[in-house]
């Protein structure tokens, strides 16, 4: 009776061993669960030291972040404007960024309802120089823009600055995306080699450009600054040297100054250009932007090879010379054809690469149609207007500056493609284009000032294998006693401007006060005093549709001024809107009861 069955013994021991697995399952599963949270450890204890060394810089102070594209206007909070230390965000030490910037201009912190918002991007060809802000991209069709669509608040805004390339147009672009635009215009591509961060720059990150990009992605840790300052200390070679004094920007960049055509180098450069510009293009249809992107235009006729102007010994330079001789000979025979097409070429074959060769405005087309952009055949527009068909200085300075009628065909070909393509809509004035062109908003002193900066261009490399001293000739008129003024730095530009448009005044000359006066309004859209000026001078002048809309802005700053109320209604009555000009006299009367103008006027307008 005491001896167990032999079931019983074999319930009993699979009972033992059903015991015996699950305690050993347990085991392996909390040494399993062990492993796996050491393993986490490890592989986080990396990002934890570098999380926590990076806190420590930022809590210790360290480093600097990145400076923001656009900034709060020191003169009124309500505008913002192109941050001038920009630049200094491509640089780890920003102590080594070139002396460039973005032209000052304002615009509104809060997108008005109506508005018709465009950003520029691009390079110095882009943003006028040398003559400034109203001979650029920008400022030329803003005033196109807003004389136009009088009844549209128009706001053009640049972007673009000396010695940068398609790394900046990237870079920037998320931030102007975030203003809100209704078009993007974009023209790049003379800079992509020797400008700031190019592949043959002196100013460069990497030598690709997904190193470089992902430099820019990092430059904002403190850790990467840590590391850039290190590598500096011990290659002290690598970084930027201050420019000498008297020694040109186009200098201080060029640090490859013999980039051979198809060269590995080359190679790299187009590699850039079309990765960053298909990136640039993407990001904006992904936002739902319109972009206009333009073809490149450059001297080719009246350019000799900047290699060899430099002094370049290559055998580059050597078949630059050749090509461009060859080109010379064509055209004193008349055969423009082949002029035109050895102009090109030898442009192309310069290793000194200051000028886009023709295979960037292949690229341009092609990702512009990938990306469904339009592209507006600025090359083209410059071959059609220039004698012969041959592009040189009838319309450029030196190599890839236009002079002021280059600037216009510039915005004008950009102005056409907006109109085409209905942005804004259609045109509520038609001007012509000598009206559009005598309104450029350059003035004689923008554009002696622009003349004088050629000269010192010109006096140094890659121009001359010397310098020259540069001597202004002696001031013949205010104008040009103030643009030498303001060239030597004695004097500020708004002054400058202030005293030229008061000597206009003083002088009796109507339409040149007028013109100043509206330059220093639009610079200055947040000074109602300015407006009230404006708008009364373009009265006098008879044109009563441009001076609405000073007045209108005027209004708006200093809503119970009542002479900014009576001029702006004088302008929209002599525009035939005598519904609106009423409404801004009873405004008046709103005011100031008894005002004898605004009454008079209503008196013999009778009863609407």
């Amino acid at each position: 009776m005491g001896r167990k069955s032999r079931a019983k013994r074999e319930r009993e021991a699979e009972a033992e061993d059903l015991v015996d697995r699950t305690d050993a399952s347990e085991g392996n599963a909390a040494s399993g669960r062990r492993v796996a949270i050491l393993w986490v450890i490890v592989l986080a204890l990396p990002f934890l030291l570098l999380g926590g060394a990076e806190l420590a810089l930022r809590l210790g102070g360290y480093g600097h972040d990145r400076e923001g594209l656009f900034v709060p206007s020191p003169a009124h909070p309500d505008f913002l404007q192109a941050n001038p230390r920009v630049v200094t965000r491509f640089f780890t030490d920003p102590a080594q960024a070139p002396s460039v910037s973005i032209e000052t201009a304002y615009f509104r912190r809060q997108k008005q309802a109506g508005t018709f918002r465009v950003f520029v991007q691009g390079e110095s060809s882009a943003a006028g120089f040398p003559y400034g802000l109203g001979a650029s991209l920008a400022g030329v069709l803003d005033q196109r823009l807003e004389r136009a669509f009088p009844s549209r608040e128009i706001e053009v805004i640049s972007t673009a600055m000396a010695a940068v390339n398609s790394y900046a147009l990237l870079d920037f672009a998320d931030e102007i995306i975030a203003q809100q635009p209704d078009a993007v215009i974009v023209y790049v591509g003379h800079n992509e080699y020797l400008g700031i961060l190019g592949v043959g720059s002196s100013m460069r990150l990497a030598a690709t450009p997904g190193i470089t990009r992902a430099f820019l992605a990092a430059r904002d840790w403190r850790l990467f600054q840590v590391m850039s300052q290190v590598y500096a200390r011990l290659r002290p070679t690598a970084a930027v040297a201050p420019g000498t004094a008297g020694e040109s920007l186009m200098a201080r960049v060029a640090g490859e100054r013999s980039i051979a055509l198809q060269s590995d180098l080359y190679r790299r450069g187009v590699e850039q250009f079309e990765s960053n510009l298909e990136r640039l293009l993407e990001r904006y249809r992904r936002a739902g932007v319109p972009v206009l992107i333009g073809t490149l235009a450059s001297n080719e006729r009246d350019q000799s090879p900047l290699a060899v102007l430099a002094g370049v010994e290559s055998d580059a330079a050597g078949a630059a010379r050749t090509a461009y001789h060859a080109a010379q000979d064509a055209d004193e025979a008349g055969n423009f054809a082949a002029a035109r097409e050895g102009y090109a070429w030898a442009r192309d074959l310069d290793p000194l690469r200051f000028r886009a060769p023709a295979e960037f405005n292949s690229i341009v087309a092609r990702t512009a149609k990938a990306q469904g952009a339009r592209v507006v055949d600025v090359q083209s527009a410059f071959v059609a207007a220039s004698p012969n068909g041959l592009v040189g200085q009838s319309l450029l300075l030196e190599h890839v500056h236009p002079n002021l009628d280059g600037y216009f065909l510039l915005a004008d070909a950009f102005f056409s493609t907006l109109v085409a393509n209905g942005l804004p809509g259609a045109p509520e004035v038609d001007l012509t284009t000598a009206e559009a062109r005598a309104g450029m908003p350059v003035s004689d002193i923008d554009r002696l000032l622009g003349d004088y900066k050629v000269l010192r261009i010109k006096s140094g490399w890659p121009f001359s294998d010397g310098r020259t001293t540069v001597t202004l000739p002696a001031p013949a008129s205010e104008a040009e006693r103030l643009a030498q003024e303001l060239y030597h730095e004695r004097i500020s530009w708004p002054e400058a401007h202030d005293r030229l448009r008061r000597h206009y005044r003083e002088q009796g000359d109507r339409a040149g006060y007028a013109h100043v006066t509206a330059i220093l309004a639009d610079a200055f859209p947040f000074t109602g005093s300015l407006q009230f000026e404006t708008a009364a001078a373009l009265i006098e002048l008879g044109r009563p549709r441009d001076a609405v809309r000073y007045s209108a802005r005027g209004t708006g700053l200093e809503p119970r001024n009542v002479n900014q109320w009576l001029v702006h209604a004088h302008g929209l009555l002599l525009a035939e809107r005598e519904r609106d000009g009423r409404a801004a006299l009873q405004q008046a009367l709103a005011l100031e009861p008894g005002n004898p103008t605004a009454r008079k006027v209503l008196d013999e307008l009778g009863v609407e």
